[in-house]
């Protein structure tokens, strides 16, 4: 699921990223006459040092061929070792599955890729029923359907159970509105991947679990995969920690089975190195036509400079030797980085158990870096951020609280403020009180619910920011009515 609040995570780069490599040491370059599996090794391993991640699993492919494999560490709160036959959950490249689950309906002639969703989901609709009526499967799959990535997010990670579960959520559309036409321009939505597994189980009369296990997984040879609660953790899904301040604290956050179509499939990296040879076309029973395989992966929308989105699959360079093919993923408890480069062979596939809105850049680094190494190209340096922001909103919490002291003092010691500066202080800091969280909530584009298991330790400051200037505005007003007695 990628990042489901990316937009705060950029927005913090993007500010930060400068003050931060000045203070914090960049993960080292490696010397260039390390043998390369050794390079990568230790590349990785410097990353989840620095990044204080409890478990992870990483393998390599050239040419279909096994060249890298380790997994370290341990996951779940049984503390269970790592490897390579671990599930993860895999956050957004689940997208890229239900994409290939779509693309094997086509293949069928079971849909058409623009044919339009409500030929196959009649009971789907949206406050504007016109522009819902106009929603083709390809736009969902493009991420071109105009619903918004805040529209995505309400629906997303709420834990959803029971055999109804995505079904249920996209119900809850009825009221959504488009921000933009249908086709218009990409706009990366959950909501659009919800659609697609309720348009699957209906065409196929299937569970989107059942369908994905009968079709995909089990096809692909993906031993280990699974698209719902109870097949998960049956298969040795544990789930993984949230970041606060930069450790490793259990997840508080449960699977949800509403949200496999768009990011809670389990898969380990022996199954995802099986859908990376799919994606190489080679030795997996003809599970699509080659047409349909080469469609999946054509960009469709370009998103921004030299990356593109295809049919549920990112593409970076598409008209070079460089063309990479790739998905990121990311739930409140895990990232992931999947990726293949066609022209030379190379596929490989990261999964780590540990995640934070602020660090899920890192992982983005750690995946080019390895990417040069295998080019015989040197490393990029992975900025860590650490808890810089973190210690920015303390230092404001600080401030607010020796505020408070100061004026808690003086209304002990009967040294009231004037009449004027108590009102505006207090006005002020009352407002600040109530509209901080809704500014957050708008400048970022994502749900409250969204940041507090995205960036727990972030909703945690603000609550607390929130309590510090209410005190403060309560103080100065009642040192301000003090002294008008």
């Amino acid at each position: 699921m990628t990042n489901p609040i990316a937009k705060l995570s950029k927005m913090m780069l993007f500010l930060l990223l400068f003050f931060s490599l000045c203070i914090y040491p960049a993960i080292p370059q490696v010397s260039a006459e390390v043998p390369t599996k050794a390079q990568i090794e230790n590349y990785i391993e410097a990353y989840l040092n620095e990044y204080r991640v409890p478990g992870a699993s990483v393998a390599i492919i050239h040419n279909n061929e096994l060249f890298f494999s380790k997994s370290w560490g341990v996951t779940g709160e049984t503390r269970e070792k790592v490897t390579s036959e671990t599930p993860f959950t895999i956050g957004s490249i689940s997208k890229s599955l239900t994409g290939i689950g779509v693309m094997k309906l086509i293949d069928n002639g079971i849909v058409g890729l623009d044919d339009q969703v409500q030929d196959h989901l009649p009971w789907f609709t949206l406050k504007d029923k016109q522009a819902a009526s106009q929603i083709t499967i390809r736009h969902l799959l493009a991420q071109t359907s105009g619903l918004s990535t805040f529209d995505g997010l309400v629906l997303s990670d709420k834990e959803a159970t029971g055999s109804g579960a995505i079904r249920n959520q996209v119900r809850l559309l009825h009221n959504a509105a488009l921000t933009a036409k249908p086709g218009e321009k990409h706009q990366y939505s959950n909501a659009n991947y919800l659609i697609l597994g309720a348009l699957i189980e209906e065409v196929s009369n299937q569970p989107y679990a059942e369908y994905m296990e009968q079709h995909i997984f089990g096809p692909i040879g993906m031993t280990h995969a699974a698209a719902d609660k109870e097949t998960a953790y049956k298969r040795g899904y544990l789930s993984g920690y949230q970041s606060w301040f930069g450790f490793p604290v259990k997840s508080s956050v449960d699977y949800d089975n509403a949200g496999a179509p768009y990011g809670y499939i389990t898969a380990s990296t022996t199954d995802l190195l099986q859908f990376i040879k799919l994606l190489n076309g080679k030795g997996l029973n003809h599970l699509i036509s080659e047409k349909t395989l080469d469609l999946y992966m054509t960009p469709q929308v370009q998103t921004s400079e030299d990356r593109y989105y295809g049919l549920g699959i990112r593409v970076s360079n598409p008209d070079s030797s460089e063309r990479l093919i790739w998905h990121s993923g990311s739930t409140p408890d895990s990232h992931a980085e999947l990726f293949y480069l066609p022209e030379s062979g190379w596929g490989g596939v990261i999964l780590t158990n540990k995640n934070n809105t602020l660090e899920e850049e890192g992982l983005y680094y750690l995946k080019h870096g390895i990417i040069n190494l295998l080019n015989g190209d040197e490393t990029v340096e992975i900025p860590n951020l650490g808890v810089t922001i973190q210690f920015i909103v303390l230092g404001v919490i600080f401030l607010l609280m020796v505020l408070s002291i100061y004026l808690f003092n003086r209304l002990k010691s009967k040294k009231p403020l004037s009449k004027g500066m108590g009102l505006i202080l207090g006005i002020l800091f009352i407002i600040l009180s109530i509209g901080i969280v809704p500014l957050l909530i708008s400048s970022v584009g994502s749900p409250w619910h969204s940041i507090k298991v995205f960036a727990p330790d972030i909703a945690f400051l603000m609550i607390l920011t929130v309590i510090a200037m209410a005190l403060n505005g309560l103080l100065a007003m009642t040192l301000a009515f003090k002294k008008a007695r």
